[in-house]
């Protein structure tokens, strides 16, 4: 069974991939030019991380975990996408206040 904290990091590595990668191979040909292809094998997001987990850790959980991993994946995902749709200008605060506490004074 996988442990919370691993699954965590590992969730949070995948969601970080995701959103980094070009989804596109590059080559450099004899002119030094670089060509952008297609990889030529396509998963969806969540599909790929859920391969790219299931290589690397699957010894370590099973089918019930494996699912779980999966909703988790596509959870995160989804929000990462929400977070895009946020338009936020570079005056926007962030929307949580601070006040220091100085023990018992009013």
């Amino acid at each position: 069974m996988t442990r919370r904290r691993t699954f965590l990091a590992l969730l949070g590595a995948a969601t970080v991939a995701s959103k980094t990668s070009t989804g596109t191979v590059n080559e450099i040909n004899e002119g030094g030019e670089t060509n952008s292809t297609e990889p030529t094998e396509q998963f969806e997001p969540a599909e790929a991380l859920l391969a790219y987990v299931v290589a690397n850790y699957g010894d370590r959980f099973d089918d019930e975990d494996r699912e779980v991993i999966r909703e988790g994946i596509e959870g995160s995902l989804a929000s990462a996408d929400a977070f895009g749709d946020v338009e936020l200008e570079n005056a926007d605060e962030p929307a949580y206040g601070f006040s220091a506490y100085r023990g018992d004074r009013p």
